[in-house]
């Protein structure tokens, strides 16, 4: 079974999280999601608190096909601020593991320094933070590239997970998936 994992900080988009969880949830993907701090509860910009299943410092090894990092402002931030997180993307990177980042989220994967060989994109306000470290930067709502997969932020955040869903599993799946939703 393909499998998922989200990693989730305090101030996470909530929208950028839950679409793609549900969209992947519902096409047959297994989930995981994964607290980077030393709580599972991990509080959304606009206050969703979520329950992760696990805490990062608990994942062992690369136990998982794609690797969802959910942007926001903050959360982002956060995100850069561990380095248990930097080392999970080179490792996934370097496994050739799917990689997929939206919003601001994109800054994390230049942080670790996987995004030179890729093409990109990025909630328009970080821009100037991911285009002179990508091959090429596209203002367009996914762009997949390679093992990456970037997206533009929360309104993108349903096509980014039928387009997450069609790499993982099958395109017929997503759009399955697509017309149930009613999308």
């Amino acid at each position: 079974m393909i499998s998922a994992l989200f990693l989730l900080a305090d101030g996470f988009e909530e929208l950028e999280f839950v679409a793609p969880y549900d969209i992947l949830y519902r096409g047959g993907v297994k989930i995981q999601t994964a607290s980077i701090s030393d709580k599972k509860i991990v509080v959304g910009a606009h206050n969703l608190t979520v329950l992760a299943d696990s805490l990062l410092s608990q994942i062992e090894g690369l136990p998982f096909d794609l690797l969802v990092l959910p942007g926001g402002g903050t959360g982002t931030e956060n995100l850069l601020q561990s380095d248990s997180v930097k080392d999970l993307l080179l490792k996934s990177y370097e496994a050739n593991k799917q990689i997929a980042a939206i919003c601001a989220a994109p800054k994390v994967l230049v942080n670790a320094g996987i995004l030179r060989n890729h093409s990109a994109t990025s909630y328009p306000l970080v821009r100037a933070d991911i285009e002179p470290h990508c091959k090429r930067y596209l203002d367009v709502p996914v762009v997949v590239s390679g093992n990456i997969i970037t997206s533009k932020g929360a309104g993108t955040a349903a096509e980014f997970g039928f387009c997450l869903l069609s790499l993982m599993v099958d395109h017929d799946v997503s759009v399955n998936v697509k017309t149930q939703m009613k999308f």
